[in-house]
């Protein structure tokens, strides 16, 4: 099995590190790993995107162009092909707070007013908690100093 040239990793290394990245902002780190512009170069662009995939295959990994269901935007980034309990350890968030968040993205795109009005409140609950945690805090420590 060949390896990854260097430009194949920088591809890899630019989508992990900086997350999913907008179709120009791919081709842009394409155009200049690979000096060719992926529009004109069509079939280079997909031999490299197929090459990266074989070997990510390997490790249960894919790098996927999807498009956005609300805006048509195509983004590309590196996604796990396994839905198991010990890749649910890559992320520091809960399965309920991935679903909130989720929720508020679907929203965002339904109705932008809805949404503000309730990040406000949830901005306003979590201010209160704050408010009252740094309050007891302040109280505790001075209780023991």
């Amino acid at each position: 099995m060949p390896s990854l040239s260097w430009k194949h990793q920088t591809l890899i290394q630019a989508l992990i590190t900086r997350g999913p990245l907008k179709e120009n902002d791919f081709h842009h780190i394409f155009s200049a790993v690979t000096g060719r512009n992926p529009g004109a170069h069509q079939e280079l662009f997909n031999e490299y995107l197929l090459k990266i995939n074989r070997e990510l295959s390997s490790c249960q990994f894919e790098l996927r162009g999807c498009r956005d269901q609300y805006d048509g935007h195509v983004c590309y980034g590196v996604v796990n092909n396994v839905a198991d309990e010990q890749s649910k350890l890559g992320t520091k968030y809960s399965v309920p707070q991935i679903a909130f968040y989720k929720g508020i993205e679907f929203l965002a795109h339904v109705n932008s007013e809805l949404v503000e009005f309730c990040l406000r409140g949830l901005a306003a609950a979590l201010d209160v908690a704050l408010s009252s945690f740094l309050a007891n805090s302040i109280t505790i420590f001075t209780a023991t100093a």
